[in-house]
C-alpha cells in the first residue's frame, strides 16, 4: 500500500484532463456495447502514448483489461460452462476473476484516498478524488456483477427442481440493483452501469409479471412485459451499431444469433412469459380481436403455443375438457379476470365462484365445477408438491379428473366422461408436461449454454 501511495504523489504535476475523462467514456462505451477489441486496442493506445508513466492514472489504467475481459465471458454465460462435459462442477474462474478485478480496484480506491490531503495542488487533488470515485463505482459494479453470476446459478438449480421461487428471485435482484447504486455517478462509467441497470430492470419486470400472472391479475401482467420488452429493445438498440455485427453469406450467420447469450436467454424468458400470459388471459384477449387473427397470434409463439397444444391433445383423446381452474380463496381484492376500475365495488366470490374457469377447449363444463373444486380442496397437499399428478375417478358420475398445478393457485385439469387409468401415461405425461411447461421451469434450467432439458 505505501509502495501504490509514493507512485501516486510521485507525480504531482498530473492532473485529469479532457482526454482521460473522454477515454474512460469511450472505454466503458466500447464495452457496454461488446465492441471488446476496440476497448482492448484503446487502452494499449492510452499505454503506449504515456509509457514509463505512473501515478494514479498509470494504475487505473493498468486494471482495466481485466473488466474488458470479464465482461466478454459474462455476456457468453461463461459462468455456467462446466470445463468436464457430464459432470455439474461449476466454473467459477470468471467469478474469480470479477473478485480479483474488485480487489485491485479497491486497492486504487484505497491508495488514493490515503494520499489525498490538503496539503497536495488543487489540481492534483481534484484528480485523486475523481479516480477514487471511479475506482469506487467500479467496484460496485463489479460486485453486482458476482451476486448477479450467484442469482443466475441460483435460477438455474431452480429450474431444475419442482417450483421457481420467484419472489424470492425477485427479492434478491432489488437488493443488487440498489445496494451497487453509486451514491454519485461518475458519467464516464455510466455506459456500463446502464446496461447494468438495463439487465437487472429487465429481469424485475419479468420476475414481477410471473408473480402478477401467478395471481391472475391481468392488467399489473401486461404492463409488466410491456417494460420488460421496452428495457429489451433498448439494450438490443444500443448493440446494433457495434462493429461485430457484420453481415454475412455463410451457414453460420443463418443459424447463430448475434446477440449475447445472456440476452438470447432474457429474450427466451419473456417469449415464454408472454405464451403463458396468452393462454392466462386467452378470454380476456380473445374479446379484443377475432378467432383468426387471435390464432394467428397464439401460433407466432411456435412451441409456446399452449393453445394448439391443448387442442390437439384433447381432439386426439377426446377428453371432454382440458381447462384452468384458479383458487381465489383467502384472497380479499380479487375481483375477477381482465381490468377493473379501482373505485367501482365489486360483491366478493362466494363458493365456487372463488374458483373461476381461466380457460377451458372446447366448452366450460360448469356441471363438473363442484368434483373439481372438491378434488382441488381434498387434495390440495399432493397438488402443493407441484411434481404430483393427481387422478380422481368419481364412481357416481362415473367421469375422471386428472390434474396437476401450474401455480400455487392454479391448477390444470382435464376431464374425462369415462375411466382412465393412472397407468395411461400418454394423457399423465401431457397433463405433467404441460404443467411444468407452465411454471417455465424448463427457461430457467436451459439457462446453462448447451443444455437441453
Amino acid at each position: 500500500m505505501l509502495n501504490e501511495c509514493n507512485e501516486i504523489t510521485g507525480n504531482c504535476q498530473h492532473t485529469m484532463t479532457d482526454h482521460e475523462e473522454s477515454f474512460l467514456k469511450d472505454f466503458f462505451t466500447h464495452v457496454a456495447s461488446l465492441s471488446f477489441d476496440k476497448a482492448k486496442e484503446l487502452v494499449e493506445h492510452e499505454r503506449e502514448s504515456r509509457l514509463g508513466q505512473s501515478g494514479p492514472w498509470g494504475m487505473l489504467v493498468t486494471h482495466l483489461p481485466q473488466i474488458a475481459i470479464a465482461e466478454r465471458s459474462y455476456g457468453e454465460l461463461g459462468f455456467l460452462l462446466t470445463k468436464n462435459k457430464g459432470f455439474l462442477r461449476k466454473d467459477n474462474s470468471l467469478k474469480t476473476m470479477y473478485e480479483s478485478a474488485r480487489s485491485d480496484f479497491r486497492r486504487v480506491e484505497e491508495a488514493t484516498r490515503l494520499s489525498n490531503s490538503d496539503r497536495l495542488p488543487p489540481g492534483f487533488s481534484n484528480e485523486l478524488q475523481t479516480i477514487t470515485s471511479v475506482a469506487n463505482e467500479l467496484c460496485l459494479f463489479l460486485t453486482a456483477r458476482i451476486e448477479l453470476i450467484d442469482l443466475y446459478e441460483k435460477m438455474h438449480l431452480m429450474g431444475m427442481g419442482k417450483q421457481m421461487k420467484y419472489e424470492e428471485l425477485l427479492v434478491q435482484v432489488k437488493d443488487i440493483m440498489e445496494r451497487n447504486a453509486p451514491s454519485v455517478p461518475q458519467m464516464c462509467v455510466t455506459p456500463i452501469g446502464n446496461m447494468l441497470s438495463l439487465e437487472c430492470e429487465v429481469l424485475i419486470h419479468l420476475l414481477r409479471a410471473q408473480l402478477e400472472m401467478q395471481l391472475w391479475n391481468f392488467l399489473p401482467s401486461l404492463m409488466l412485459l410491456h417494460l420488460a420488452f421496452t428495457r429489451l429493445t433498448a439494450w438490443e438498440s444500443r448493440l446494433q451499431n457495434r462493429e461485430s455485427w457484420k453481415l454475412g453469406f455463410g451457414a453460420t450467420f443463418l443459424k447463430t444469433s448475434q446477440l449475447p447469450a445472456l440476452l438470447q436467454w432474457l429474450l427466451k424468458l419473456k417469449t415464454a412469459f408472454l405464451a403463458k400470459f396468452s393462454l392466462y388471459f386467452h378470454s380476456t384477449l380473445a374479446q379484443q380481436t377475432s378467432p383468426q387473427e387471435m390464432k394467428a397470434l397464439c401460433s407466432k409463439l411456435q412451441t409456446n403455443d399452449y393453445c394448439h397444444k391443448i387442442q390437439n391433445f384433447q381432439r386426439r383423446y377426446d377428453a371432454t375438457a382440458v381447462m384452468l381452474v384458479f383458487d381465489a380463496s383467502g384472497l380479499e381484492d380479487f375481483k375477477g379476470p381482465g381490468y377493473h376500475h379501482p373505485n367501482k365495488p365489486v360483491e366478493s366470490p362466494q363458493d365456487l365462484e372463488n374458483y373461476p374457469i381461466v380457460f377451458s377447449y372446447p366448452t366450460k363444463p360448469l356441471n363438473h365445477m363442484p368434483n373439481v373444486v372438491k378434488v382441488i380442496t381434498e387434495r390440495a397437499s399432493e397438488l402443493a408438491a407441484m411434481d404430483k399428478v393427481v387422478n380422481y375417478f368419481s364412481p357416481k358420475d362415473q367421469r375422471t379428473y386428472i390434474m396437476a398445478s401450474t401455480d400455487p393457485r392454479m391448477t390444470l385439469v382435464v376431464v374425462f366422461d369415462s375411466k382412465k387409468a393412472e397407468k395411461e401415461s400418454h394423457i399423465t405425461n401431457f397433463v405433467s408436461d404441460l404443467a411444468l411447461q407452465l411454471r417455465c421451469n424448463k427457461v430457467f434450467a436451459n439457462l446453462k449454454p448447451n443444455a437441453n432439458v
